[in-house]
């Protein structure tokens, strides 16, 4: 992480400030015009804190002595355990023991079905292989120029603005954005996404990655300009309480939200979306099963995922006169 992010950052449990404390960092120089954005998103000018990137550390929040590690260039910022922070801890028993004396790691209970969700979905992202050349079922330029027409670009302009995407996935749409747009982009997720999203993106200086729940946001209210969320807060144990925890985040008199949720009954409006919907249920229950066992359970279903994908799906988007591009991978 950027030692800039920390302005924004404050503890997931108790919303008090927090220090940092660096065991390894490095040092990215800044072109000049990621300079002059990031000078003018929060009006710094000391260049310490645009370039110095904190590959590994921990942040602390001396009200309530709770601990986060910075794992990979990544404040992993949830309050409960996982399995980051005890790889984070076992690789780094001495310097913890000289540098966090009388802290440790949050220790609250998850949210209900989080904890699976965070297994599901870091799967499905961390299988993931960024191209460049597409983006799921489309291209990165139309993905960015849909979210564009989201958010009402140009019409409200992001430039010099802070933002933050809630569920960035890979970080693909929020590392583009950024650029398009000259602003400065905080992006969370649930999952190991982050991961993927720090190896391909993090080089960007105007992208922050965070791991981080919906249900305890590391950020003050009133933070950000525009706080945007896309297909993702549907995929929570309550999307309501999601939305209402996202939406302390604009600024109040100046701020945009935008949430965007999947139409359960646009699920429903033909037999195979209805058919396909199961994934509700299954994709849970596989969380739980070995790599191999997931697999095998899922290579008879392949055939019929090529079918749709290559001459179902591709029939009905020549009939709207519309253009197909998939991201299948088989390693």
């Amino acid at each position: 992480m950027r030692r800039r992010l920390l302005k924004w950052l404050v503890c997931s449990v108790c919303h008090n400030k927090l220090n940092i404390v660096v065991a390894n960092s490095e040092r990215r120089s800044l072109s000049e015009s990621d300079y002059v954005v990031l000078a003018a998103t929060a009006q710094i000018e000391n260049r310490d804190e645009l370039e110095i990137d904190v590959v590994t550390g921990a942040l602390t929040c001396e009200r309530c002595y709770v601990y986060y590690p910075i794992h990979n260039g990544v404040p992993r910022m949830l309050t409960y355990p996982t399995l980051v922070a005890q790889i984070h801890a076992q690789e780094n028993v001495k310097w913890i023991d000289q540098n966090l004396a009388g802290f440790h790691l949050p220790r609250a209970e998850p949210p209900p079905g989080e904890e699976r969700v965070l297994r599901s979905f870091s799967k499905e992202w961390q299988d993931y292989k960024w191209t460049g050349t597409s983006y799921w079922e489309t291209t990165p330029e139309t993905t960015l120029r849909c979210m564009r027409y989201s958010l009402g670009i140009p019409r409200h302009s992001l430039k010099h603005n802070l933002v933050l995407e809630v569920g960035i996935g890979i970080g693909g749409t929020a590392n583009a954005l950024c650029r398009a747009e000259d602003c400065e982009l905080v992006g969370i997720d649930l999952g190991y996404a982050v991961d993927q999203a720090r190896r391909y993106f993090g080089q960007n200086p105007r992208f922050h990655i965070v791991q981080a729940s919906v249900f305890a946001l590391p950020f003050s209210t009133s933070t950000f300009d525009v706080v945007y969320s896309h297909g993702v807060l549907h995929h929570t144990y309550a999307p309501y309480i999601a939305f209402k925890e996202i939406a302390k985040l604009p600024k109040k008199s100046t701020g945009m939200l935008y949430v965007w949720l999947y139409s359960y009954e646009q699920e429903r409006a033909t037999p195979l979306r209805r058919f396909l919907m199961v994934e509700r249920v299954v994709r849970p229950l596989l969380s739980w099963l070995p790599e191999i066992a997931r697999t095998v359970l899922l290579l008879p279903t392949l055939p019929f995922y090529l079918l749709y994908q290559n001459f179902y799906r591709r029939y009905r988007l020549a009939a709207r006169g519309e253009s197909h591009s998939t991201n299948f991978f088989i390693d």
